[in-house]
């Protein structure tokens, strides 16, 4: 048996009355110990021989053990030596007994006691040194604890965890049992660090490990592995279909609403899930593949959970490997912007450019966003890269202004995750200060999804942004179901229609009942209509039939460099001069 852990579990016990268990086969010895130690406000376990003695000490863990050297059947000498050999060298022993010659006394601090008192007793000094070691025992336990307990929540740390978890998969071995490990991790955490603050954080970390604590049997172990991360221990499962029936209601139950600083905001968690034996044979493997496991869940749009199966170690890999890239090529330089023509449809001329992220790779070559950018969004390093194109693209305003190429309106794409960020305003106006730009030059475009999800949170970010003459674009518009009223209520310039219906366009009824819709609806609205995916004159002649006035697509250009878009503007702007 683990001391780790029956420290841990008696600390209400021991902090109430501190366990002395006394071994003598002599009834009026004890007595007297009894009555002596009592009145120190000790509870004193009584045992007859080495063996009770043995069985009090594993069921109590007391502070010490006094031991009588002559016993009949196990003697104090062998019965302390067997409490050394089963774990228990952390608890004082000390010996009572008649035997006072050199080799009973050193044969006593041989088997591990660490004091030896003759007989007969002097009360008094039993007295003063079962105190002096009681309470220099009670107060290292309580020191000890402090280790094992997680500070925020009460809940086991992972040191304890990995104790109780490694105990339980020592007795699923012996009984042939299966064990479900989960590891729970709060969706959006970070996110409600960045709106409330560390304080609010920690009321949420608090809510969920209380959440977990009732909804679990007594048995089940739930710790706090650090940050917004729980695990749970559940022994004795009959198969996946219960760990199942156990994670759907956890995933249900942490659904739930939290109050914090005077904001209702609401919760979920992702759960991995990894079973033992199947999925690992130690701790550490277990612990590993659950994570795994957690990390899928995430992916597969939160607020589930997904068992963990040995290909997804093997895509854990390539994401991690996928995420250090990426910041090396942040480090590195290795990210540049391509520049794709908006055509004023009516005029067919130029009308700004849409910057959009590419990853010019060393040994791959161009990469796309999509292959990279989701996994930049989930890790944060978003807002380091978003940084560093607002800053790029003012710069290149600025260079392309002084090249003569004037009137030139570039739209930047924001993620939800940029809007988290506090110092997206002051990019925006330190780089626009620095470079003397406009805000009438940069357009910024947030996708339908993001202003749905959002609940109105960007609306503010939104309109100090158009405020300083930025225009606001919705991208995807058609494919995100946003109502009417995200369109009439928030500062919304340029509506793009998706090119999933532009290319269905004219030939698809539904595709043409759709972009004719739009196009109502954004003129009863005022709002400019931008399509994009463009790529053939009849797509071309439908659009321009329902007033759209701008366009994006191959028709006209892909995404150029910088250098190769100032090219196709120069030869536009002297073919049409």
């Amino acid at each position: 048996m683990n001391n780790v852990v029956s420290l841990f579990e008696e600390t209400q016990k021991e902090e109430e009355k501190p366990i002395v268990v006394l071994a003598d086969d002599d009834p009026s010895i004890r007595l007297m110990v009894r009555h002596v130690l009592e009145s120190e406000d000790y509870e004193i376990i009584e045992a007859e021989d080495g063996l009770d003695a043995i069985k009090a000490v594993e069921k109590q863990h007391p502070a010490l053990v006094l031991l009588d050297a002559v016993m009949p059947g196990l003697d104090g000498f062998a019965t302390c030596q067997q409490l050394k050999e089963r774990g228990y060298a952390d608890i004082p022993v000390i010996m009572l007994t008649g035997l006072d010659d050199d080799e009973s006394v050193e044969r006593a601090y041989d088997v591990g006691a660490i004091d030896y008192i003759t007989k007969p007793i002097k009360w008094a000094v039993l007295k003063h040194r079962v105190r002096s070691i009681v309470q220099r025992i009670v107060a290292e336990r309580k020191v000890q604890r402090l280790e094992y307990k997680d500070s925020l929540t009460q809940l086991p740390n992972r040191l304890l965890f990995t104790d109780r978890l490694e105990q339980a998969i020592v007795r699923a071995e012996r009984h042939r049992e299966t064990i479900a490990l989960m590891v729970v991790d709060i969706d959006d955490f970070k996110l409600v660090n960045d709106s409330f603050g560390h304080e609010a954080g920690d009321k949420l970390i608090r809510a969920v490990g209380d959440l977990l604590s009732k909804s679990l049997r007594r048995a089940d172990t739930v710790a706090r592995l650090g940050g917004d991360e729980f695990a749970i221990i559940i022994e004795n499962v009959d198969g996946e279909d219960d760990a199942i029936s156990i994670a759907d209601n956890l995933t249900t139950v942490l659904e739930h609403n939290v109050r914090l600083d005077e904001q209702e905001t609401f919760t979920s968690a992702s759960v991995g899930i990894a079973m033992f034996p199947e999925d690992g044979a130690d701790a550490g493997t277990l612990l590993k593949n659950a994570d795994t496991a957690m990390f899928r869940a995430k992916e597969q749009g939160r607020r589930c959970f997904q068992f963990y199966k040995s290909e997804m170690s093997v895509n854990a890999m390539e994401r991690l490997d996928l995420e250090n890239s990426i910041r090396h090529a942040i480090e590195n330089n290795e990210l540049v912007i391509h520049y794709q023509p908006t055509i004023d449809v009516h005029n067919n001329e130029i009308a700004g450019v849409e910057a959009l992220l590419r990853w010019q790779h060393p040994e791959k070559g161009i990469i796309d966003p999509d292959d990279f950018l989701p996994v930049a969004i989930e890790t944060g390093l978003i807002v380091t890269i978003s940084e560093w194109m607002v800053k790029t693209i003012c710069h290149q305003l600025r260079v392309w202004k002084e090249s003569g190429m004037e009137n030139q309106n570039v739209s930047i794409n924001l993620a939800a995750r940029q809007f988290k960020d506090k110092n997206l305003l002051a990019v925006f106006t330190q780089a626009m200060g620095e470079h003397q730009i406009e805000g009438s030059e940069l357009t910024i475009e947030v996708t339908e999804k993001t202003l749905i999800s959002s609940e109105g949170e960007i609306e503010e970010i939104l309109n100090k942004l158009h405020e300083m003459g930025v225009l606001i674009a919705v991208d995807d518009f058609g494919i995100g179901f946003a109502s009417l009223t995200n369109l009439k209520d928030l500062p919304v310039d340029v509506v793009k229609i998706d090119e999933k219906f532009v290319a269905g366009v004219p030939e698809n009824e539904q595709d043409v009942a759709v972009v004719t819709a739009i196009a109502g609806l954004t003129r009863g609205l005022k709002l400019k209509l931008l399509a994009e995916g463009v790529e053939n004159e009849r797509q071309l002649n439908m659009l321009k039939g329902v007033g759209c006035q701008y366009a994006q697509g191959f028709y006209w250009s892909k995404a150029l460099p910088a250098d190769q878009y100032e090219q196709f503007y120069l030869n536009r702007f002297y073919n049409l001069g």
